[in-house]
């Protein structure tokens, strides 16, 4: 993975998926099988098996975890400088440049298009052990379409800790797209199972989740689980057409051990074409972001 790769090689067609009869019902039932939450699904119905072991009720979330059962507020992230109207905030159109979701999204909802066309659609999951120099894509036939969004940000812990957290401006209105398009969004996250109460409320609040949508909640199953592992899990069961995340390791854990930050060269067309980078869907709110002019000095 070190070597610098002088040559831009194209993805291998392995990953392609035609349109033929997907079972949604049968991919949904094995993603949860193997540890993903549906989000529409009560929490205290869900249960988990990992590596061929028994299925066990969802943990009760642990007292232990900072930030559990307590009050939280969402409130919309203008990026936008002197925009001062809410409304117009949440009811932004769906066009590239809109919010930092907005191309992640349509470059999904051109991949459902084609697919309805009878077109080819490729995954963006890397095959695990992937030859860098001749990248190939998990397999993605018969399986519905799906996207990943890593909620992990910089400081992660805040998601649980903080009393009031902004969503990224446009993203609940991507997400209704995604939606009614029958495609499913999967959150990433490296917090334990345990919190998968409060993570999946947070959610719900947001307007990220909904109990129609087949959506998922993908959280460390303990021991030596990794993300990487669960992008894998994912994929193995739908088609993941988009990844969202902050960073490149977002997309595939390869991005943690380059000694040479070129030394992925092959995979750099995958950027904006499938792979995204974006800020964290949900970010805590600072003094500084819910101070009111008047609370200002000076």
């Amino acid at each position: 993975m070190s070597g610098c790769v002088a040559a831009l090689l194209p993805l291998a067609a392995l990953g392609t998926i035609g349109k033929n009869e997907i079972d949604r019902g049968r991919a949904k039932q094995e993603l949860v099988a193997s540890g993903a939450i549906g989000l529409g699904m009560p929490v205290g119905s869900v249960t988990i098996g990992l590596d061929g072991d028994s299925a066990a009720g969802l943990p009760v979330p642990s007292d232990d975890l900072a930030g559990q059962g307590g009050a939280f507020e969402i409130a919309e992230l203008d990026l936008e400088s002197g925009s001062a109207d809410r409304e117009s905030q949440n009811f932004q159109p769906l066009v590239p440049g809109a919010s930092p979701y907005a191309n992640f999204a349509a470059h999904a909802l051109k991949q459902s298009a084609r697919l309805e066309t009878g077109e080819g659609v490729e995954s963006v999951v890397l095959v695990p052990r992937v030859d860098i120099f001749q990248p190939e894509t998990m397999d993605c036939e018969g399986k519905p379409l799906a996207v990943l969004i890593d909620l992990d940000g910089p400081a992660a812990a805040g998601l649980l800790k903080a009393e009031t957290l902004y969503r990224q401006n446009g993203l609940v209105e991507a997400l209704n797209r995604l939606h009614f398009a029958q495609i499913s969004v999967i959150w990433l996250s490296d917090h334990p199972v345990a919190a998968s109460g409060r993570i999946s409320a947070i959610l719900n609040e947001a307007g990220f989740s909904h109990s129609e949508s087949d959506d998922f909640l993908f959280l460390d199953r303990g021991g030596e689980d990794r993300k990487q592992v669960r992008r894998w899990d994912a994929a193995r069961n739908y088609c993941i057409v988009a990844i969202a995340g902050d960073n490149r390791a977002d997309f595939d854990e390869l991005y943690d051990y380059l000694l040479e930050p070129d030394g992925a060269i092959t995979l750099n067309h995958m950027f904006d074409n499938g792979w995204f980078l974006t800020p964290p869907p949900l970010v805590e709110a600072t003094k500084e972001m819910v101070a009111k002019p008047d609370d200002k000095e000076g």
